[in-house]
């Protein structure tokens, strides 16, 4: 099993991944117009046209984003691996 960490935010909270990824890290993301969402996938996941674990993490994650109320305008996402 691999865990990911999705992190959107706002580009009106943050200026780059850099300082989006700072304030996770700082555990100061509750200060500010961001989300964190989890993503577990098996190692023997698979998903035709994604080549990799992360790429699919990025798809789901993104997904639930969106379904709660996210966009990908004017925001800034990354993934981690926990």
């Amino acid at each position: 099993m691999r865990n990911f960490i999705f992190l959107i935010g706002s580009t009106d909270d943050f200026e780059s991944l850099e300082v989006l990824k700072t304030a996770f890290f700082d555990c100061a993301l509750g200060d500010y117009n961001a989300s964190i969402i989890l993503v577990s996938l098996d190692e023997a996941c698979k998903v035709k046209g994604y080549n990799s674990l992360e790429e699919i993490a990025t798809m789901i994650a993104r997904g639930e984003a969106m379904t709660s109320g996210w966009c990908l305008d004017d925001t800034l996402s990354c993934l981690l691996e926990a």
